[in-house]
């Protein structure tokens, strides 16, 4: 029974080096029993925080709020551009532009305009010993100590900084935070003035590299034009290519009119010499002289005609008249168109040597503007060199001037919206954060303690505890006895509490088993020595008297028996007793002696025997146990500690349960589960375990017995 129950205990586990759930109500009833340990952690580290800054100096601050604008002011207008622009509104830019408030060139610019080197406050070191001399701090030393005392930081989604200094002096904070503002724009105005004094420099080096350069290129040029004779090359070339455009025309209007008389003789041709109206239509034959002057006599014929169609009959003298003189006018328009054909030829041939003429100007003009190509294309490529060096020349002269402009101008993208002022109030030490936070600390530090003082704990403290690690059911728990003197039965204290428990425990066993006789015998033992075992042995066997068991209680401890003590008037050290029984010197009957409780006997150890555990190993015990037992109604057996000596687990075998005694916050768990290992492994049959001494303050024992308490006051 005990060997299955420790397999499916905590206990295996633990032997295991396993590790068991986090119990919250454990630690919850670890934190109330050592409550006293915390608050007065809590309690010494808040009073210490209190001590260390009531006697702390008193630190005031100062604070500049400056403003990176969006863009860099122009001083001297758009139209000077910077020699180096940043980008203002980027996020890198501004945590670069903080943390270059606080480096160490800004940070000695300080010390030396402000001459901190001799400020306690800054350059007092509280780690150094004080009989290790002072050494002279560096600059870079001190930038460090410096750093320390002023906060420099950006505030979220602005382009404000603030600058906070810190002092005991209020003035030295603000005169420190006033200073960390002029060191760093006095560091800006430097290393720009610097930047443009080398911009200037090279600007200047390139534009006399340059004009060497553009002297040269105009020097070539000039050597060019008189070489060629083309001083006014530009002049030819523009009169050049004004006749080429002029002669190209010609040449075209020329083509033009000798293909369209070609056209016209070919038209001209095909038609009748007597349709007069066809040979009309084409436009050269109208352009013809004499059919131009008498055509147009005909058409005006033709109108006065037809104006006096208006005025006068057809046989009117005036009417016939003109009639008859259109007549003869068309008659001399046809002899006229007779020779159109001959006239269109004599002009096609003048036409066509036009055109020869002018297509044989054109190209003479073409090779003079070819060969003046030829010779400007050099004269452009000098010219344009010329003109290129010229420009670059002109445009590094005007950044030259701009940049020597700019160097004697301060120009900055900050601006210092709040000056750092003179405060009354003290920022540090802050005594109720401080306060605050040891006291925070301090509990976090007492409940490690607490929770590794439990960890490091290898006993068992509560029932829940130990019934969950055990796997053994908690037969009853026993208050500490507040009488630490001889041994004396529970039933005799004024602490009825203790009684109680004993009558718990006597409930709980008599339960064990079948029958009544299944349950006759007790073996009572514990890991170690000092678990009470012999008071826990005295008190149940009190109780079964109490209950009108006729019982007996022996003494099995043969080493270190102590009943004498419980009974001074019946027993001696020489006093015959449960030896003399298993030597075979005595019947057992013979040595129980009847104690002043009624119902209650009790058998002692003897006389001092050479060799107790041989004396038990011999396999009279049985028998004995056999013969008492038609004597008495409950048997209960104190032993020597199991795990001390083997005499206990000689005696097991020839009782009906055992009983293990167990201290809390005393026996360790390794004692423990070795003491029913052997139990286990010696066959016994172990009933459970009784607390015994067990403090009822705070934890899982506590309100086992708290509800009960105010009638256990009452028992007698």
């Amino acid at each position: 029974m005990a060997d299955v129950a420790i397999q499916k205990s905590a206990a295996l586990k633990f032997l295991q080096g396993q590790g068991v759930g986090f119990d919250f109500n454990r630690y919850f009833f670890l934190i109330r029993r050592r409550l006293w340990l915390l608050i007065l952690i809590v309690c010494l580290g808040g009073l210490g925080a209190l001590v260390f800054l009531l006697r702390e100096p008193k630190v005031y601050a100062s604070r500049a709020v400056v403003q990176v604008e969006q863009e860099e002011a122009k001083v001297l207008g758009s139209k000077v551009e910077a020699v180096q622009s940043d980008q203002l509104e980027a996020p890198d830019l501004m945590e670069t532009i903080v943390e270059s408030l606080t480096s160490n060139t800004v940070l000695i610019g300080v010390n030396q305009a402000l001459g901190l080197d001799k400020d306690p406050f800054i350059t007092k070191d509280p780690f150094n010993p004080p009989w290790v001399p002072e050494k002279p701090d560096t600059e870079l030393t001190l930038a460090d100590k410096l750093r320390k005392k002023i906060i420099v930081t950006l505030r979220r989604d602005t382009r404000l900084i603030d600058i906070v200094a810190e002092h005991t002096d209020p003035v030295r904070a603000r005169d420190m935070a006033a200073a960390v503002v002029h060191s760093y724009l006095h560091q800006t105005f430097e290393q720009q003035f610097k930047t443009l004094s080398e911009a200037t420099s090279f600007l200047q080096e390139e534009a006399d590299k340059l004009k060497t350069k553009l002297e040269t290129s105009e020097r070539q040029l000039q050597a060019y034009k008189e070489q060629h004779n083309a001083v006014s090359l530009e002049n030819n070339e523009d009169i050049i290519t004004a006749k080429l455009k002029e002669l190209n025309s010609k040449a075209i209007e020329a083509k033009n009119h000798r293909i369209q008389l070609e056209s016209d003789i070919e038209t001209l041709r095909k038609i009748p010499p007597s349709d007069t109206e066809r040979m009309l239509q084409i436009g050269s034959v109208t352009q013809i002289s004499e059919v131009s002057s008498r055509l147009s006599l005909v058409t005006k014929a033709e109108a006065d005609l037809a104006a006096l169609q208006k005025r006068y009959l057809q046989l009117h003298p005036k009417y016939i008249a003109a009639v008859t003189q259109i007549q003869s006018l068309k008659q001399s328009l046809k002899e006229a168109l007779r020779d159109a054909g001959k006239i269109l030829e004599t002009e096609y041939a003048a036409a066509k040597e036009s055109e020869d003429k002018m297509n044989e100007a054109l190209q003479d003009q073409e090779k003079e503007a070819l060969g003046l190509s030829k010779l400007a294309i050099p004269y452009n490529t000098l010219q344009r060199e010329v003109d290129s060096d010229k420009a670059m020349y002109d445009a590094l002269q005007t950044r030259i001037r701009e940049t020597s402009i700019s160097q004697g101008v301060e120009k900055s993208p900050f601006h210092v919206i709040e000056e750092p002022m003179v405060t009354s109030k003290a920022v540090k030490p802050d005594i109720p954060k401080g306060v605050g936070i040891a006291l925070a600390v301090s509990f976090a530090v007492g409940l490690t303690l607490i929770i590794l003082m439990d960890y490091f704990d290898d006993t068992l403290r509560s029932v829940d505890q130990a019934e969950e690690f055990l796997g053994l059911p908690a037969l009853a728990v026993i208050p500490e006895d507040p009488r630490s003197g001889n041994l004396h039965s529970a039933f005799e204290s004024k602490d009825s509490r203790q009684a109680e428990a004993f009558r718990n425990l006597r409930a709980a066993i008599s339960l064990l088993g079948n029958d009544d006789e299944a349950r006759s015998v007790f073996l009572i033992t514990s890991a170690v020595p000092g678990e009470g075992k012999s008071f826990s042995s005295l008190s149940l066997a009190h109780s079964f008297a109490l209950n009108g068991y006729r019982t007996l209680l022996i003494e099995g401890d043969l080493r270190r028996p102590t009943f004498q003590n419980a009974f001074k008037d019946l027993a001696t050290h020489q006093k015959v007793g449960f030896t003399d029984v298993l030597s075979g010197n005595c019947r057992a009957d013979e040595v129980a002696v009847q104690t002043k409780y009624e119902n209650l006997s009790v058998i002692f150890a003897g006389r001092s025997a050479p060799h107790p555990a041989e004396l038990l190993a011999a396999g009279s015990l049985i028998d004995v146990i056999s013969e008492l037992k038609l004597h008495f109604d409950r048997i209960v057996i104190d032993t020597a500690p199991i795990n001390a000596v083997s005499d206990t687990l000689t005696m097991i075998s020839a009782v009906q349960y055992v009983c293990l005694i167990v201290r809390p916050a005393k026996t360790r768990k390794t004692a423990i589960t070795r003491a029913i290992h052997l139990i286990a492994k010696a066959k016994g049959n172990l009933a459970g375990f009784v607390l015994n001494r067990a403090k009822f303050t705070v934890g899982s024992g506590y309100y086992y017995y708290y509800y009960g308490k105010k009638y256990a006051d009452k028992a007698y």
